[in-house]
C-alpha cells in the first residue's frame, strides 16, 4: 500500500476529510492529515483536542474482507503506531510503549499507571473504512495540557525523547510501519499479529471491569489476552469462565494497574 497524501493547515477533522472522499468512491489508499484539528473526535464520537504539535491523521481503506474481520483492523493500526513511536523516541523507552486493548497507545510510567501516546477510531462508511489516528507528539505552546497531573494525563514523544524533531517524521513512520501490516491482514486476519500483539499488550495479567454501552457489568476478572478474532478474553470471576469481549460493545471501566 502505498498511500497519496493529502496535507492540511488547518480542517475541522481528517476524519470528516475522508468520509466525504469515501462518500464520493474516492479508491483506498488516501491519507489526510493536518497540523491542527478544530473538530477533532476519536472512538464512539469522543472530543480530542487537536492543537498544533500533534499528529492528526485519517486513512482511507477499501479492504475486501469479512465483516467480522474489520473490528481487528484497529488493533493492527496500533501495532503499527506503536513500532512507529518506539522507533521515534529513546531506545530505553520502548518496553513501556504498550497497546491498550481495543484502540490506545500508551506509556507504562512506574508506580504511575499509564498515560495515552495516541488513540485511534475506526469507522465504516459508504462500503469503505476510516481510520483516524492522533498521536501526542510535542507538546502545545501554552502548556496547559502538558501539566495535567494523574493518571489520565497524556503523554508526549517530547518527552521521550523524541528524535524527529517535527511532526511529519512521525506521520511517515505510521504510514511506513501501517503500510507493511496492511496487505498481510487484509489476506490473512489478525492471526498473524497475535504474538505481536502478545508482547506489547498492556491489559494481560491485569484485573479489569468491563462494562457494555449501558454501563452493566459484562465481565470482571483477569485478562487473558486477545484471540484471533480481536476479542479480548476475560476470565470472569463470578462465572468462572472465559469471557471473549467485542470491541463494538465494551467499555473498561477499571484497570488493576501493576507498576
Amino acid at each position: 500500500m502505498i498511500f497519496r497524501l493529502s496535507a492540511h493547515d488547518a480542517v475541522s477533522s481528517t476524519n470528516d476529510l475522508v468520509k466525504e472522499a469515501l462518500r464520493r468512491g474516492e479508491p483506498e489508499g488516501l491519507a489526510v492529515w493536518a497540523r491542527r484539528q478544530d473538530g477533532g473526535y476519536g472512538r464512539q464520537g469522543r472530543a480530542w483536542a487537536s492543537p498544533p504539535g500533534g499528529l492528526y491523521l485519517s486513512l482511507l481503506l477499501r479492504p475486501e474482507v469479512p465483516l467480522a474481520q474489520l473490528p481487528t483492523l484497529s488493533l493492527v493500526a496500533g501495532l503499527a503506531v506503536r513500532e512507529a513511536i518506539a522507533r521515534s523516541v529513546a531506545a530505553e523507552h520502548d518496553g513501556r510503549i504498550q497497546v491498550k486493548w481495543p484502540n490506545d497507545v500508551v506509556f507504562a510510567r512506574e508506580g504511575e499507571g499509564v498515560a495515552k501516546l495516541c488513540g485511534i477510531s475506526l469507522e465504516r462508511i459508504a462500503g469503505g473504512i476510516c481510520v483516524g489516528i492522533g498521536v501526542n507528539v510535542l507538546p502545545p505552546d501554552d502548556g496547559d495540557a502538558a501539566t495535567v497531573s494523574g493518571k489520565n494525563r497524556p503523554c508526549y514523544l517530547a518527552e521521550l525523547g523524541f528524535t524527529g524533531g517535527v511532526v511529519d517524521s512521525v506521520r511517515d513512520a505510521v504510514l511506513a510501519a501501517f503500510s507493511q501490516r496492511y496487505d498481510r491482514w487484509c489476506e490473512r486476519g489478525f492471526a498473524p499479529f497475535l504474538e505481536e500483539y502478545g508482547a506489547h499488550a498492556l491489559l494481560t495479567g491485569k484485573r479489569v471491569v468491563v462494562d457494555d454501552l449501558a454501563a452493566r457489568v459484562m465481565a470482571s476478572g483477569m485478562v487473558e489476552g486477545v484471540d484471533e478474532h480481536g476479542r479480548l478474553l476475560v476470565h470472569d470471576e463470578d462465572s468462572r469462565q472465559v469471557v471473549a469481549l467485542s470491541s463494538g460493545e465494551a467499555h473498561i471501566s477499571v484497570i488493576e494497574t501493576l507498576f
